[in-house]
C-alpha cells in the first residue's frame, strides 16, 4: 500500500491539497500541508512538489 508525505521543505503552503482533500491533509503550527491519512488514495497536483506517494 502506497503512502502520502509531505516533503516540509517543499512546501509552500498554497492550500491546494487541504482545500481540494480536507480529509486527507491539513496545515500544520508553521502553515504547512501535513497528512491527516497517509493511506489515502490521493490525485492532488502540488505546484511545489511537495506531495510524495512511496
Amino acid at each position: 500500500m502506497a503512502k502520502v508525505k509531505v516533503n516540509k521543505d517543499a512546501c509552500i503552503g498554497c492550500g491546494l491539497c487541504v482545500s481540494t482533500q480536507p480529509d486527507v491533509f491539513e496545515f500544520d503550527d508553521e502553515g504547512k500541508a501535513s497528512v491527516i491519512d497517509e493511506n489515502a488514495d490521493v490525485e492532488v497536483e502540488c505546484p511545489a512538489g511537495a506531495i510524495e506517494v512511496e
